[in-house]
């Protein structure tokens, strides 16, 4: 006869383990997750507005603080490389890329872990402008 005294403890205990593990590791993704999205919405709302206007100057700067304000998010950096611009000014000709990048510090699993691992989380958007400069 086989002696199986607690051995259903022991299957409980590690069921348990592992269930805690997985809770905490989505409690841990999850406010990432979610700082990617308003991210991800700002930097598609400055895009937008960049397509619409055809420039990258004040006005779509006054949209990305606007943007920040309305989502509660302070981002680090919003960058303009790789968009093609005419002769030094912030005008963008029709048809011609637009690329937008916005990055933000998050600091994850800060409730755990002391100050927590700093991830920088960063998005990148891209489009075309729709204004025409003669």
């Amino acid at each position: 006869m086989k002696v199986d005294k607690g051995s259903g403890i022991l299957e409980f205990s590690i069921f348990f383990l592992l269930a805690m593990f997985v809770l905490t590791l989505m409690l841990g993704v999850l406010p990432v997750w979610t700082q990617y999205q308003k991210l991800n919405y700002i930097a598609h709302g400055v895009l937008r507005d960049a397509e619409l206007v055809g420039n990258t100057g004040n006005t779509v700067i006054d949209t990305y603080e606007d943007l920040q304000a309305k989502t509660g998010l302070k981002t680090k950096e919003i960058s303009f490389n790789g968009t093609k611009y005419i002769g030094g000014s912030k005008n963008v000709q029709i048809n011609d890329p637009i690329q937008v990048t916005v990055k933000s510090d998050f600091s994850w699993f800060s409730s755990f872990i002391g100050d927590g691992i700093n991830v920088e989380l960063v998005v990148p958007a891209s489009g075309r402008s729709g204004v025409y400069y003669k």
